[in-house]
């Protein structure tokens, strides 16, 4: 039967293995200096796992003390490690401080002359709360659709429950678990819990970066480059998913709009492709200051798509009508022009059994009825409606027709009074 320094040692041997493909990921990965992080508690694990180990040859109860002190750190840096991943500052202070008064009440209050039946209880505590805390961590991250970081919240809120139910027992169970002599099968139950939730924390950080590298590259292909806001695939994509889902949230209408920059083609010829991209990223931001970020979506050229939940078609359609009227009141500048320029807009509302298409059918439907009558106008594409400013628009159609002269007027009479066919070649 293996003795408890066999177990121990074995323990420690795996956290160096682990600490060594960590290293070797980090060093493939271009050495970020920020990605210490992810080996530190293999690395702290080392030292802590050889003191613990052989106390006897390396100063006795020191340097047993310190073992433990190492111990608890090493939960202290997967905290840290946790936090980085979810893409926050480490806090090694006060995880080192927590550590240094749990080391100095074992050295005192809990040492073999006082209370050394309370010596594992402060250890037990902050394995259980680095635990959770790092779970919490790992939680943060369950936004961002990355499987692998739910997984090590479950996990650290796992281990961090089975720390917290050892506390009360502290008094009572054999070291590790707590402060009586130490026993084979707690020492190998102990450490093959240690040694799990390490491989776990590996294995999952490993996969959570492959994870997060892939979904960047996903997130690039949605993201139109000069706007920042979603390009025609995501719109596509956003489209397939409410028509799966639904129109919105219960007592919200969902309305697709439809932008067009007016005359864009003369802002280009007039002032240039590189002004242009400056108006074009100008209705995007001003887009996104009235709705999120995540329901703008350029539509291509100087369109833009955008969709919008709100309590009533009215409520929609001023929600675009405020769109164009903060970009026609903004001036689009750069170090050598100022221009204002002006949108028009459709807006189309979902009504069930409509399909993605249709929608953004009725959408353009209506932006061509906004252009038709003059632009910089917003118009909602409903039956009644669009009939009225459809003959709106052909009575100014109408209107603007010069009158044609009179030369050719009596022309086309002549025309109209003479035979055809047969008839007027035989004339």
């Amino acid at each position: 039967m293996a003795d408890i320094p066999t177990i121990a040692v074995c323990s420690t041997a795996a956290a160096a293995i682990l600490c060594i493909a960590m290293i070797l990921a980090w060093f493939k990965d271009g050495r970020p200096r920020h990605s210490v992080w992810l080996f530190s508690p293999f690395a702290v694990a080392i030292p802590a796992g050889i003191l613990l180990s052989y106390p006897d040859e390396l100063g006795g109860a020191p340097a047993l003390a310190f073992g433990w002190f190492l111990f608890t750190l090493m939960f202290g840096a997967a905290w840290q490690c946790a936090r980085y991943a979810a893409r926050r500052r480490p806090l090694p202070i006060p995880a080192l401080i927590a550590c240094l008064v749990s080391l100095v009440f074992s050295l005192t209050l809990g040492n073999d002359a006082h209370f050394p039946e309370w010596r594992m209880l402060p250890r037990t505590l902050l394995m259980a709360g680095f635990s959770l805390l790092s779970a919490r961590e790992f939680q943060s991250l369950r936004d961002r659709h990355l499987p692998s970081a739910q997984t090590l919240a479950w996990i650290f809120y796992a281990f961090g429950a089975y720390h917290a139910l050892r506390v009360p027992f502290t008094t009572v169970l054999p070291a590790p678990y707590g402060s009586l002599e130490t026993q084979t099968w707690a020492i190998a139950s102990f450490n093959f819990l240690l040694v799990l939730q390490g491989l776990c924390l590996a294995v999952f950080m490993t996969t959570l970066g492959r994870e997060r590298i892939a979904l960047h590259h996903f997130q690039l292909a949605m993201v139109d480059p000069l706007t920042g806001v979603g390009n025609r695939r995501a719109l596509d994509r956003r489209l397939a998913q409410l028509a799966q889902e639904g129109s919105g949230s219960e007592g919200q209408v969902l309305a697709l709009a439809v932008l067009d920059i007016d005359n864009f083609k003369s802002v280009n010829d007039r002032f240039g492709h590189g002004f242009g991209d400056v108006v074009i990223a100008g209705a995007a931001n001003i887009a996104c200051e009235f709705v999120h970020h995540r329901s703008v979506f350029r539509h291509g050229g100087e369109e833009f798509a955008v969709l919008i939940e709100a309590p009533s078609p009215d409520s929609a359609y001023a929600r675009v009508e405020r769109i164009r009227a903060a970009f026609a009141a903004r001036a689009h500048r750069n170090a050598d022009h100022a221009h204002l320029a002006t949108l028009s807009a459709g807006v189309a509302i979902h009504t069930p059994g409509i399909s993605p298409q249709q929608l953004l059918d009725e959408a353009d439907r209506a932006l061509y009825l906004a252009k038709a009558l003059g632009r910089n106008r917003t118009v909602l594409a409903d039956e009644a409606g669009m009939a009225r400013l459809m003959e709106e628009a052909l009575h100014a159609e109408t209107s603007r027709a010069p009158a044609p002269p009179a030369a050719a007027t009596d022309a086309q009479e002549t025309q109209a009074l003479a035979p055809s066919g047969p008839e007027r070649r035989r004339a």
